[in-house]
């Protein structure tokens, strides 16, 4: 069977029964599959049309029967993806640095090779044994050409003891940082002889298609190999470094250094590492010290002699983007008790201060980033990111100032806590209705809980009201969701608190990363003790932290240094070892009994 694929008009043949989605996988395509193709999530729509006509479809639960067209249109469109962060200024130091040399022309009293008149020249600026210096074919392949047409004065680039390349002085030196989160990548393109931030650019994680979270991600590796996740993180990498030099009018050929973060399967997919030690007890990483290795080997179209730089991972699930989050916040300077929360596809966190950080992981950003809810959805175009009920009404914004066509993560916190408050949510979790709700406020919005399906909901929006011409609700399952999932957050830190042998009141700091803790409220997140309620006026919104944390790395090699340092003094928490956790994770369940 022919199967078209719209907007790229790319043609496949396929086998008759084959599911629409193992085609978008097979022809290299993007789509979004949270629930990792069961069916369960909804959200891999596309448009198909066949001789019969056009409708929209589960790609996950659909066989192609007949020739198709399939519009995969819009799917990587509208995102809202975070890139700024917390920042702080470093001595430009980069791993790669430009020295300038001026080297002996031959003569016929000085019949040495290029080369070694450029190592020796090297040696003599660097303080370095010219032994130590290896050759490197690349740049000795143009070397002769370029000291000629520079005056024998040229600048020689190095990491460590290698000369990586000899260019003109002056020429550009250009390195790219990557955060390759579960959902989102970041890039961002860095000038590192001033340090100035060229370009940046985003997309959304093509490994979507294999599944939402890290768990789907490493099944479909272990069952199915790595050649679909790594190749396609290794092209969207590329993608993004060909987007940034467009934009900012630079030559691929002229970055050197890469340095990248993302949590531990991220991090292992990338590297083509075997994800199966993090899928079984007792969930270790492969490998968690920093890498250092060529950037040609791992799909990278820069320069041949390019290094890459992984920050270091802390444990299985407390990867090098959390190292990352928490070097771009100093959390090995903190003079006080300080809690960085890193709230993404996963929950990740760190508590202490200069003397003891410890880090735990939570499975809680799946209900967060809209995977497990009814109507919910990422941060796009059409989704609610604000909710009130103030005065007995329902308001909301929306992004993109459309219709509604579904709720994110900061939409959801504001929503569940707004039900707490006004009564219309008891302390269990229960949605109530009727006789079950005694505050005024509450009763003002009755009429908003439905039954749908034999399931009690809030409605949000109706058919007029919705941009996709379906009643927009809240159900009584998103509740528990979102309830298990705070739960989860909240449990985290009260273990973390007795590790350090503190309470929350100790906490004198929340820092919230990630788009998510970005834009949600800080008040709402209280509201339904995600954090401690005491602590709702101590929030600082952090931005893409990891991502800041892998941009001061290209800038500073003793920043990259650090954070090796900062990934071996934390003591990583694991909590589904700790049998207390199951106990403080009940506990918090509830919600506050009075907002």
């Amino acid at each position: 069977m022919k199967i078209t694929f719209l907007p790229e008009h790319i043609i496949r043949e396929v086998e008759p029964g084959t599911k629409i989605m193992q085609a978008i996988i097979d022809a290299g395509l993007k789509i979004d599959a949270p629930c990792g193709g069961n069916g369960k999530c909804k959200k891999c729509k596309v448009k198909i049309t066949t001789a019969s006509g056009t409708e929209t479809v589960l790609a996950c639960m659909t066989e192609v029967t007949e020739d198709i067209t399939v519009d995969l249109s819009g799917e990587d469109e509208g995102h809202r993806i975070l890139m700024g962060g917390i920042t702080r200024d470093v001595a430009l130091s980069p791993a790669v640095k430009a020295v300038t040399l001026k080297v002996p022309e031959p003569s016929t009293e000085d019949l040495r090779a290029c080369w070694l008149r450029l190592k020796d020249t090297a040696a003599a600026a660097l303080g370095i044994d010219a032994g130590s210096i290896v050759p490197n074919v690349h740049a000795a392949s143009r070397l002769y050409k370029t000291l000629a047409d520079n005056a024998f004065e040229v600048d020689a680039l190095v990491y460590g003891n290698t000369i990586l390349d000899v260019v003109k002085p002056g020429a550009d030196l250009l390195a790219m940082a990557f955060d390759i989160g579960t959902t989102t990548i970041a890039a961002y393109f860095l000038d590192l002889r001033t340090g100035r931030q060229l370009a940046q650019a985003s997309m959304l994680n093509p490994q979507v298609k294999y599944g939402g979270d890290v768990i789907m991600r490493m099944k479909y590796s272990i069952e199915n190999g790595l050649e679909g996740p790594t190749g396609d993180v290794r092209t969207a990498l590329m993608e993004l470094t060909a987007q940034c030099c467009k934009e900012a009018g630079k030559d691929a050929g002229n970055i050197y250094l890469v340095t990248l973060v993302g949590n531990t399967c991220m991090h292992h997919l990338f590297l083509g590492i075997d994800p199966s030690s993090l899928a079984y007890a007792p969930y270790t990483a492969a490998i968690a010290e920093p890498i250092i290795v060529d950037a040609k080997d791992y799909g990278f179209r820069v320069n041949p002699s390019a290094k890459l730089l992984f920050l270091p991972n802390i444990a299985g699930f407390v990867g090098a983007d959390t190292v990352g989050a928490g070097l771009a916040a100093s959390m090995d300077e903190a003079e006080e008790i300080t809690l960085l929360i890193d709230i993404g596809t996963n929950g990740e966190m760190i508590l202490g201060d200069k003397t003891h950080l410890v880090a735990c992981s939570t499975a809680a950003g799946p209900a967060f980033e809209g995977a497990v809810i009814t109507y919910g959805m990422r941060g796009a175009e059409g989704a609610m990111d604000h909710v009130s009920l103030e005065g007995g009404k329902l308001s909301y914004s929306v992004i993109g100032d459309g219709k509604p066509i579904g709720i994110c993560g900061s939409g959801l916190i504001d929503l569940l806590s707004e039900l707490v408050r006004v009564g219309l949510v008891d302390s269990g979790g229960k949605l109530l209705m009727g006789d079950e709700i005694e505050c005024e406020e509450g009763l003002k919005l009755a009429d908003r809980i439905e039954m749908k399906d034999g399931v009690r909901c809030f409605l949000l929006a109706d058919e007029t009201a919705s941009g996709n011409g379906e009643r927009i609700v809240f159900t009584q399952k998103d509740v528990r969701e979102v309830q298990l999932a705070k739960g989860a957050m909240a449990a985290g830190i009260q273990m973390m608190c007795r590790k350090l042998g503190i309470t929350t009141d100790d906490i004198k700091q929340i820092m919230i990363a990630g788009a998510f803790g970005s834009y949600m409220s800080p008040k709402s997140a209280a509201g339904i003790a995600l954090i401690p309620p005491e602590l709702g006026d101590e929030v600082l919104a952090i931005g893409n932290a990891a991502g800041q944390g892998a941009k001061l790395c290209a800038l500073s090699l003793a920043e990259y240094e650090r954070s090796e340092r900062l990934a071996k003094s934390m003591d990583y928490l694991e909590l589904a070892a700790d049998p207390k956790f199951q106990d403080v994770f009940v506990d918090e369940l509830e919600f506050p009994s009075e907002y």
